[in-house]
């Protein structure tokens, strides 16, 4: 028994290799979508700041276009009404925010890099 199970470890190890192939080509075929936005740097607070906080620890994001259309659609938060603009939807995942416009063909997502910790913050205030 010791032999028939030595026989199969090699064409073990070649699926095991196969199926570890055919991943990592998937992967690197995945579907990019063309990033267009736009970046401000502020502070923690970039509304009406207290003069003692530094200008430039944040980088505000705001990300438009295919990208942000399929961030929204792919986000499982619920939707809800934006109520920072009439007749648009929008959904929350922790700090990052979208909202799509009524017709559904256009989306923005929101949020903030605090550059100090590398983490992700709160985007921009209505």
């Amino acid at each position: 028994m010791t032999n028939s199970s030595s026989r199969f470890r090699p064409l073990a190890a070649l699926v095991a290799v196969m199926m570890l192939g055919s991943g990592a080509s998937a992967a690197v075929a995945q579907e990019t979508s063309a990033l267009r936005g736009e970046m401000f740097m502020a502070g923690k607070t970039p509304i009406d700041p207290p003069k003692e906080e530094q200008k430039n620890t944040h980088a505000y994001v705001t990300v438009t276009g295919p990208a942000a259309l399929r961030m929204y659609r792919s986000m499982r938060a619920r939707e809800e009404e934006n109520l920072c603009e009439t007749g648009k939807k929008m959904k929350r995942a922790g700090t990052l925010i979208c909202s799509i416009a009524a017709d559904r063909k256009s989306a923005s997502c929101d949020f903030s890099v605090d550059l100090i910790k590398g983490t992700l913050d709160d985007g921009r205030a209505c």
